[in-house]
């Protein structure tokens, strides 16, 4: 709210609260009138129509400012600590504004300073397998390392393993939200607390959906083009056919911006989008270094690939041996190792305190 008048912001924040007025609507509002506060006061209906909105918008408008305030809606922001930056503000991210649709209105809470930062959207599937956590978490680690602020969506499964892998690595992470960034909306519930972190660590929420807005099933699509517009490129993990990642990956290359796919096991559903997106065309990623290549970006630290481990007991040597991406009981380790189950359980915590496996639950371990 830094760089406009706050009585003009008030009239934008207004605008974007009446059901139908996106950014077409705001193009024609913002040419026909000499400020939002001379639209908002407008009380011809036929010159509102010579602009170009639809009769349903008109209504629209007409009803809500008859029920609301638009004082007391922009007191609301206040109180959930929301900062607004409109499309014509110097603080509006650069990235953003050159896509076609770009959001006349978003709404922040966190640092926006870091919006102008150099970031990649990492997307993929809600339901994930051990593989797609693995390489999710080594590389948002990896890039966060060379600097890059990791944006995503919030949602279960991928998203939100990207954003904690990049607070545990110490960077900075943009939640794009497709609901309210207030307390009582944000969605996934299940994310509330990680929402916090976000804020608390130096990143930021952001969305184009005023406070108390619900899950909407239609507004996710119009959310993952804002994820494709802050970011450089677009890094799809693991994505099943239908994934709304794969929209996410449409937007990006609908905006000039790079695509980066992991290619993942044939035989694997969630696989199908992101093996789908290398056969058409998208970077192949094996590793953090080949998007800091494609995107021309120099490595902060020497060291991006992950330390190799090397076993140093024989028992160890076998129980490395046996294990892969694919997670594998305890029982069966014991039984393809032939030891009994305590010396394995003494084994791979050991394994673990290394940073050699992982628990992902249940006693079922991966090779990391």
């Amino acid at each position: 709210m830094q760089d406009q008048n706050k009585n003009e912001i008030i009239f934008w924040h207004a605008f974007n609260c009446v059901d139908g007025f996106g950014p077409q609507a705001f193009k024609k509002i913002t040419a026909g009138f000499s400020s939002l506060e001379e639209a908002w006061n407008s009380t011809d209906a036929d010159n509102l129509e010579q602009l170009g909105l639809t009769k349903k918008q008109i209504d629209n408008f007409f009803q809500f400012r008859q029920k609301h305030s638009e004082d007391l809606l922009f007191e609301d922001l206040a109180k959930e600590n929301i900062e607004i930056i409109t499309i014509n503000d110097e603080a509006y991210p650069s990235q953003l504004k050159e896509i076609a649709s770009a959001p006349p209105v978003l709404y922040i809470r966190g640092d926006q300073s870091i919006l102008s930062n150099k970031s990649i959207a990492i997307v993929g599937s809600r339901k994930f397998t051990a593989y797609g956590q693995r390489v999710a978490e080594n590389l948002t680690k990896d890039l966060v390392r060379a600097g890059l602020t990791i944006v995503s969506g919030l949602a279960l499964g991928i998203d939100g393993i990207a954003h904690k892998a990049a607070l545990d690595a110490d960077g900075l992470t943009t939640a794009v939200l497709g609901t309210g960034i207030d307390d009582a909306t944000i969605y996934p519930r299940e994310h509330f607390n990680l929402a916090r972190q976000i804020i608390e660590n130096g990143g930021v929420l952001i969305t184009e959906q005023p406070p108390k807005t619900p899950s909407l099933k239609q507004n996710f699509p119009a959310r993952n083009r804002i994820m494709a517009g802050l970011a450089l490129g677009t890094l799809v993990v693991e994505a099943a056919e239908s994934s709304g990642s794969l929209i996410t990956a449409q937007f990006a290359l609908e905006q000039n911006r790079e695509v980066f796919a992991v290619p993942g096991d044939i035989f694997s559903p969630q696989s199908t989008g992101a093996n789908s997106l290398v056969k058409r065309g998208a970077k192949l990623v094996a590793s953090a270094a080949d998007i800091l290549e494609e995107m021309n970006i120099s490595r902060t630290q020497p060291q991006l690939s992950l330390k190799i481990f090397e076993p140093r007991t024989d028992e160890e040597k076998i129980i490395w041996k046996i294990l892969s991406n694919e997670p594998l009981h305890i029982d069966k380790i014991s039984k393809l190792a032939r030891l009994d189950t305590a010396a394995v359980a003494s084994i791979l915590s050991a394994l673990e305190i290394e940073g050699a496996v992982k628990n992902i639950g249940g006693q079922n371990f991966i090779k990391l």
